[in-house]
């Protein structure tokens, strides 16, 4: 492996550099022999998408940086397929996020895998499944939607993705994969140029294997208004005392994975220690009724979005995700507007817990990434992450241990809409006093290292 592309400064080029050509063609080269073994993109650029004035720009946050983006977002001149051989467009123009990544000096690199219309949480789609690269042997999921971008990062393709968050697609693969995702609040990102599964919950999000990278990148992403704004909550964050961390009780998290909740108590012990003032609570809504309002509510806008292909049975579309979306057709607008009712009675009440000064601390997942062989296609992974899309809120994902058998555990800093500036100076605050990043790191290098050898 030529690079293993793990933080943005490995990448980023100065303004009085090498040849941006030479550059980017080594780095395109790479990623893609890279990914016939990790499989992370399903289209690799044929040239740098790049602006050369914007990389040369001293103050250019991104310049020389690849970025990979899931297969919902356009690209000009690249297919546009949402993971499903139903779909191959050409995009004649780019989405507004990547207007904005290019600005910045960006390069992008390709397109990465998604389940079919960004459906699943899992990792598998028609068009192919990315390699988890905390495993050579390929045992594990990634975790969907966005599972090309996660396998992206976590294997070096790419310092940095952008993936979506729908329910959790970009927060489950982060967890399994070992890696930081960010679900902003909604509308401070563009969707415009996106492939919309369900607009009230759709996010374009951040993955990076720090939430330093992550900040940056999210910085790139906003516009001008909303940058301001999160540079300014950031300093104001930086000066002000640390927000209070809520922990949940054992009644409120229900059934979890025993390596995982011995992560997440020995966090909450960790967190004090850092300075964070901490306590342990019962959360006010059940997190199976928020998933439940949210999947009603995102399957009529999903079916809606996509009928086209769903209603038309010569498409080919795979059984599981048809299915999926046709269950949408089910639901009226009485019922409609009723879960609209339900979803602002939850949202009320968690934003009565998340005042100013105060975050929720969750897992991100239930499970580390589960094995091939435990595929469950009715088993809900987004437990602990479709409510932060229902009550339109913000989180962070981050890694916060590893199981016995080296499979990374996860967590979120949850805040309530707007405070985006505040989980990710906390979720900061949480990497500088920890390394499970850099260990996660240091064995991503070891797996790819160990597939090189077997490549050659």
């Amino acid at each position: 492996m030529v690079f293993f592309l793990d933080a943005l400064d490995t990448c980023r080029r100065p303004a009085q550099g090498t040849s941006p050509t030479t550059d980017a063609d080594a780095i395109l080269q790479n990623i893609r022999t890279c990914n016939t073994i990790v499989r992370a993109l399903v289209h690799v650029a044929d040239a740098p998408v790049q602006d050369a004035a914007a990389q040369a720009s001293a103050s250019a946050l991104l310049a020389g940086i690849p970025i990979v983006v899931k297969d919902l977002i356009d690209v000009s001149d690249m297919p546009t397929c949402l993971g499903s051989r139903a779909i191959s467009n050409t995009a004649i123009a780019h989405a507004e996020v990547v207007t904005a990544l290019l600005r910045e000096g960006a390069m992008i690199a390709g397109k990465s895998h998604t389940t079919e219309f960004a459906m699943s949480g899992w990792g598998i789609s028609p068009l192919g499944r990315p390699l988890n690269p905390i495993d050579a042997r390929d045992l594990f999921f990634t975790g969907g939607s966005s599972n090309g971008s996660g396998a992206a990062v976590a294997s070096g393709l790419a310092p940095a993705a952008l993936g979506t968050d729908t329910g959790g697609s970009v927060r489950i693969p982060s967890s399994w994969c070992g890696i930081a995702g960010l679900k902003g609040s909604p509308g401070w990102v563009s969707t415009q140029g996106v492939a919309a599964l369900s607009q009230r919950f759709d996010v374009v999000g951040p993955m990076a294997r720090t939430v330093a990278d992550v900040r940056t990148l999210y910085r790139a992403m906003l516009p001008t208004s909303r940058r301001a704004a999160l540079e300014a909550g950031l300093e104001n964050a930086a000066k002000g005392p640390l927000p209070t961390l809520i922990f949940l009780d054992d009644d409120s998290l229900g059934q979890l994975d025993t390596e995982v909740l011995a992560a997440y108590r020995a966090a909450q012990t960790h967190c004090t220690r850092q300075g964070f003032p901490t306590k342990r609570q019962a959360i006010p809504c059940d997190f199976a009724e928020m998933a439940g309002i949210w999947a009603d509510i995102s399957a009529l806008e999903g079916y809606l979005n996509n009928r086209v292909w769903a209603d038309d049975l010569s498409a080919p579309l795979e059984d599981g995700a048809r299915h999926n979306l046709l269950q949408g057709k089910r639901i009226d607008l009485d019922n409609y507007f009723a879960l609209l009712n339900r979803a602002s009675l939850c949202r009320e009440k968690m934003e009565r817990l998340l005042t100013p000064g105060y975050l929720l601390v969750v897992p991100t997942t239930s499970t580390p990434a589960m094995q091939l062989s435990a595929f469950d296609p009715k088993r809900t992974l987004g437990i602990y992450t479709r409510f932060v899309n229902l009550i339109q809120g913000c989180a962070i994902a981050v890694p916060n241990g590893l199981s016995q058998d080296g499979r990374p555990t996860s967590m979120q800093f949850v805040g309530a809409y707007g405070q985006d500036a505040v989980i990710l100076h906390a979720a900061s605050q949480w990497q500088a006093q920890t390394d499970w990043h850099e260990r996660i790191r240091q064995q991503h290098l070891q797996q790819m290292q160990v597939l090189e050898t077997q490549a050659n």
